[in-house]
């Protein structure tokens, strides 16, 4: 899998490298994050007599092997809905739990619970709720309360750009001055299109969106959120 661009923008007084990969590299901190890999989602549809092909854990670890390997971090936070459900973790294949322990082996990792995964974590690892890092607070779901710097996922946010005059949906990073929710990094999440009302306070003329490409982000021109109305029904598969 080919990862080779990134795309550096400011954030809480730190500077972040957005990946095509949906993750989110802060050099100063050595530091990889990611969010809502939601590791056996296929696996979870098996109990209910839907048989999704269950190769969607492989290939998220490849994505995150490939993405360590191109950042080379010294620490990794999973920012929360690392597995799908709580048994996610025991339903693993015992190959694919080698492979994701033995690529934290020389990381330090932080695990943020999400909804989806709350009281999972492997052994010799803590499960925090949130954490503060050179005063930027990391999360799973956005504290729309806060007034401080905070970078959170949960929402798998997507939206509709016209590459080449054709409109297509891509997950995508949205920041504003204090709010910065970057999309979900395993292969098998929907998303909640950015004007769903679950992003209404985001949008204003601060807030940046930037798409992922296969190899680029791109970043769409400032009136993307002109003449747009609200929904609440914009999610695409959750």
């Amino acid at each position: 899998m080919r990862l080779e661009s990134s795309h550096c923008t400011e954030f809480g007084g730190s500077v972040f490298e957005m990946h095509p990969s949906g993750a989110l590299y802060w050099p100063a901190q050595s530091s990889l994050l990611v969010g809502d890999l939601h590791f056996e989602k296929a696996s979870s549809y098996h109990k209910t007599g839907q048989f999704l092909p269950p190769y969607d854990t492989h290939q998220t670890l490849q994505k995150l092997e490939a993405v360590i390997e191109y950042f080379k971090p010294s620490r990794i936070f999973f920012l929360g809905d690392t597995f799908h459900d709580p048994a996610a973790w025991d339903r693993m294949s015992g190959s694919n739990k080698s492979r994701l322990l033995n690529l934290l082996e020389k990381l330090q990792a932080v695990w943020i619970e999400g909804n989806h995964d709350q009281g999972i974590v492997p052994d010799r690892f803590k499960l925090l709720s949130s954490v503060e890092v050179n005063g930027i607070i990391l999360r799973h779901i956005m504290n729309r309360d806060a007034s401080g710097p905070e970078i959170s996922a949960h929402f798998h946010p997507v939206g509709v750009i016209k590459f080449r005059g054709v409109k297509i949906r891509r997950p995508c990073f949205i920041k504003s001055p204090h709010k910065f929710i970057i999309p979900s990094f395993g292969v098998l999440t929907g998303g909640l299109d950015v004007f769903n009302i679950a992003f209404e306070e985001l949008h204003y003329q601060e807030t940046q969106l930037f798409f992922l490409g296969e190899q680029k982000i791109f970043k769409p021109a400032e009136r993307y959120f002109k003449n747009k109305k609200f929904s609440s029904y914009n999610l695409i598969s959750s």
